[in-house]
């Protein structure tokens, strides 16, 4: 092999291990995405307030396709923030957390209303979001075996531990 071609493959190693640490070392933090997945339902219920339906359609398709994203990031930035030993560091970096999880949120309220409005006021949007909280309320049941919430519907750690000891 000649010695250009050592170089040049060589610099073209080089240049994609570089690119390569560069996408790795720009990730957002865990919270900044969360926020982006929450302006994101900001805009499908602001492209939506006149047609709560088809909002509420394209909600549920954003969810199907992302929930894991934004749960995952979610705990990402808990794990993020717990990992902190210093206190004030701590909670210093949950309140930078919060800001950067709801800013999106608060910067489209009026939005959010107005579609939540649409929405309540829609007989077809209604019947999709109690179609949605049943089955996610029967998946809840089916994992979890119906052992885990008390009579107030709250989440029963003991019951939770009992009915993992089972699984």
């Amino acid at each position: 092999m000649g010695k250009l071609r050592k170089v040049v493959i060589g610099a073209g190693l080089a240049t994609v291990v570089v690119l390569g640490m560069k996408g790795c070392l720009s990730k957002s933090a865990p919270d900044e995405e969360v926020g982006k997945q929450f302006s994101k339902v900001c805009d499908i219920a602001k492209a939506n307030v006149d047609t709560p339906e088809r909002g509420v359609r394209q909600l549920g398709r954003y969810f199907g396709s992302h929930l894991g994203d934004l749960t995952g990031a979610y705990g990402d930035t808990i794990a993020m923030i717990e990992s902190i030993p210093d206190d004030a560091k701590h909670d210093a970096r949950a309140r930078e957390a919060r800001d950067a999880m709801f800013a999106p949120i608060r910067k489209c309220q009026r939005e959010l209303l107005e579609f939540a409005e649409a929405v309540s006021g829609d007989p077809a949007s209604n019947e999709l979001i109690d179609h949605a909280m049943t089955r996610l309320s029967r998946t809840f049941e089916i994992i979890f075996n119906g052992q885990i919430l008390d009579d107030a519907g709250h989440l029963d750690v003991r019951a939770l531990e009992h009915t993992l000891d089972r699984l």
